[in-house]
């Protein structure tokens, strides 16, 4: 009877999204092409009140009013009345957060709070921000065709397996009523959209569903799991929301405003289409998701490993897509005060790169004592772990300034570098040994532990850093609609330089397809990834078989007899420009 919720609900939401499509584009309630927005034809933006709708109509069928969580719906009410309003009369950023924390606050009121610290106020106040702050992310996740809808599907799809598994009939309703009015939605949010949820619809979705998380957290088998499955549920919309944050503050804007500065505008920038993007991103809820779904049977040693290499996994994906350009708007020299202030502690501080750095020294450490002392650690061991971290932390950092580690840029990342981590590493777990005699005294396994410790490190380090030059090389392959496909003509040190730097100077748009060299030694080669594909004799048939638009001549060799004056006559019948990298030092007076 339970999944027949979901059923009702499905088929409720298919029938009534039409329905309110159509009263939609007769109040004029129709959004239109915008600069700060996706969308390229005018769409009706109502759907949230199909959705709000159908999972309304599910409830009433399923005849479990009088056990329901009162707060939670009630909470939920107060949602998607706030976003209907916004949806008809544009309230300000400040208006719809107090709408929020009202909807929260009925919520709170009726005793749906976490219970993760253990001073009831600190639960009131994170409850309060995690309602709060998954409705605003939801909200701002919905910026392209099926994104938001389908996030929302995917988070009450797993609410739902977790309430089922755990015999919680009640929420158990509530998320499949959630599930099938959402999926329902979906059907038409899918790009290319008829229709979008408007904030009726986010807000009330991201708030229902972020109340449900905190319900089920008593069924943790974990105190890790209490914080750590709601997180994991919500992981695509919270480093989405953090990472659109960041960057516009680095620029001087507001984060409330709209923008096409999301995870999915820059993986569409990367060359994916719009339906692509919306599949990986969904692929990414789904495996949040269930690494939730682990988490919460494991143990919670086991949830000490899972949840750092999930959260570092998909926080290094964020960053680098935080570093793309995709807008073009330019920051102010002066900036505003917190403009200024996260500027200082990004690029001058590194706060960023150290706090990730801490993660990865615990970490690192952590699993140390687990290679060496099995699993789970014995309580004295744990409290040895405890005891030495700090020693540990301070001593690494200690090296890494020393070294510089933090001098170098990850998109820039070089050999160099990476010998710089390896030195600071080593110094920095020799001075963690004597840090530790020094104190504690060592004890037998205490050697193994710290050798453990510095390969993990290692490791970790240099993956971090390089995991941007990886990403490059994933990404780069991929042309996108700005890029010019272009031959590099010379295979040699200027033409590796000259890869080099369309890799990493997006704003060039040269997309280079291989190498032409008339060294026969270099054919079927790599330079930094890319194959040398033949010489001049095989120019033409390349240039038939690649969609090839212009050719960088960076070797002067070919100067030196008629090859360049070939290549040029070549090019010219098949209508493909010809530049030449030339290397030149002026004076400068």
């Amino acid at each position: 009877m339970q999944w027949l919720t979901f059923v009702i609900a499905l088929f409720a939401s298919i029938i009534l999204v039409p329905i309110i499509r159509v009263i939609a584009r007769r109040l004029g309630k129709v959004a239109q092409p915008r600069g700060d927005r996706w969308h390229s034809q005018p769409t009706p933006y109502l759907g949230g009140v199909a959705i709000f709708g159908a999972f309304a109509i599910a409830l009433i069928f399923s005849g479990r009013w009088g056990s329901m969580p009162l707060g939670l719906l009630i909470g939920a009410g107060i949602a998607f009345l706030v976003g209907v309003i916004d949806d008809f009369y544009n309230l300000s950023p400040q208006t719809k957060l107090v709408g929020l924390f009202l909807a929260a606050s009925a919520v709170i009121f009726f005793g749906n709070i976490t219970y993760f610290f253990p001073w009831l106020i600190a639960n009131i106040a994170i409850s309060f921000i995690w309602m709060v702050g998954i409705a605003n992310a939801l909200n701002l996740l919905d910026n392209m065709d099926g994104l938001s809808s389908g996030t929302a599907l995917m988070v009450a799809g797993f609410m739902a397996y977790f309430f089922w598994r755990h015999g919680n009939s009640d929420n158990l309703v509530i998320a499949l009523a959630i599930a099938g009015a959402t999926l329902g939605f979906f059907l038409y949010n899918f790009p290319p959209a008829s229709i979008f949820m408007g904030d009726g619809g986010s807000l009330f979705l991201g708030l229902t569903l972020a109340a449900l998380a905190i319900t089920r957290e008593d069924q943790a088998s974990n105190v890790l799991a209490v914080i750590g499955v709601p997180t994991l549920i919500f992981l695509l919309p919270i480093l989405d929301t953090a990472m659109v944050s960041v960057t516009r503050l680095l620029r001087g804007q507001s984060p409330a405003q709209g923008g096409r500065d999301h995870t999915s505008h820059r993986l569409v920038s990367l060359g994916l289409s719009e339906r692509q993007t919306l599949l990986i991103l969904m692929g990414v809820a789904f495996f949040s998701g269930l690494s939730a779904v682990i988490l919460e049977s494991l143990s919670y040693n086991l949830s000490l490993l899972l949840i750092p290499l999930v959260v570092l996994i998909f926080t290094l994906l964020s960053a680098y897509l935080g570093q793309l350009k995709v807008v073009d708007v330019e920051r102010s020299q002066k900036g505003n005060f917190l403009t200024n202030w996260m500027v200082e502690l990004t690029y001058r501080r590194r706060v960023l790169e150290v706090v990730l750095d801490f993660f990865l020294i615990a970490f690192a450490y952590y699993l140390a004592f687990l290679a060496r002392l099995g699993m789970p650690l014995s309580n004295y061991y744990v409290a040895r772990y405890l005891q030495t971290l700090p020693l540990t932390v301070s001593a690494t950092f200690i090296a890494f300034f020393v070294f510089g580690v933090y001098r170098g840029v990850w998109s820039y990342v070089s050999i160099e570098d990476a010998f710089r981590i390896i030195r600071a590493d080593v110094i920095g777990a020799i001075f963690s040994a004597g840090l530790i005699w020094a104190i504690y005294g060592l004890e037998r396994h205490s050697g193994w532990v710290l050798f453990i410790y510095l390969l993990l490190l290692v490791f970790l380090m240099l993956a971090s850093r390089f995991s941007f030059r990886l990403m490059d090389r994933i990404t780069r392959p991929m042309l996108t609609s700005d890029d010019t496909p272009i031959f590099i003509y010379g295979a040699g040190a200027a033409g590796g330089l000259t890869l080099r730097e369309c890799q990493q100077n997006q704003s060039l748009n040269y997309h280079p397809l291989g190498f032409i060299d008339d060294d026969p030694l270099k054919k079927g080669r790599s330079i930094h990834g890319l194959d040398v594909l033949g010489g001049f004799a095989e120019l033409e048939r390349l240039m038939e078989a690649h969609p090839v638009q212009g050719v960088l001549i960076t070797s002067t060799s070919i100067f030196q007899g008629d090859t360049a004056e070939k290549v040029l006559e070549v090019c010219k019948r098949r209508n493909i420009w010809v530049r030449r990298l030339r290397f030149e030092f002026e004076d400068y007076s």
